[in-house]
């Protein structure tokens, strides 16, 4: 299977939501150059990280991780790791919501320890696990998409109350 045949990958993990995202994102950013797109198509089909920048911009052929983060800027991207960190939320989320997983359990299959992760979420979203799991998929889903599609400053994304 190629890096970029998504539409089976999707159905094997029984997921309309990862094909969802990648075809809002190809449609609202249709010029969008291949190494940031496979950036972005990578994190959404690991549900989030897929290393260290370090190690992403060796894979990709560049010199250092300062180049990697110069790319994805220049595209309007996200920071590779807000990007994974996002998405990471939204997959517990959705684990939350369809079978009722704990964040506490969810951190253990994740291979992370879960105070870890309730501040991982409070660093990203500015809400508590309960907040952001009240909230829903939804939400997290929109605010995932603002970051990849609009890719707001973090001080103007700061002043955009999640309340």
């Amino acid at each position: 299977m190629g890096f970029f045949d998504h539409d089976s990958t999707a159905k094997r993990l029984g997921t309309d939501m990862l094909g969802e995202h990648l075809v809002t994102i190809r449609v609202a950013r249709p010029r969008m150059t291949l190494l940031p797109r496979a950036i972005v198509e990578a994190v959404l089909l690991a549900e989030g990280s897929i290393g260290s920048t370090q190690l992403v911009a060796r894979l990709l052929g560049l010199r250092n991780r300062f180049q990697l983060a110069r790319m994805l800027k220049r595209e309007g991207l996200p920071p590779l790791h807000r990007l994974a960190a996002w998405t990471t939320i939204l997959s517990w989320v959705h684990a939350a919501e369809q079978d009722g997983t704990c964040l506490f359990r969810l951190a253990f299959r994740s291979h992370r320890h879960p105070s870890a992760c309730y501040r991982l979420v409070k660093e990203v979203t500015g809400l508590c696990w309960s907040e952001v799991r009240a909230r829903g998929a939804g939400w997290v889903e929109r605010e995932l998409m603002d970051e990849v599609l609009l890719s707001l400053a973090p001080s103007r994304r700061a002043r955009r109350s999640p309340n």
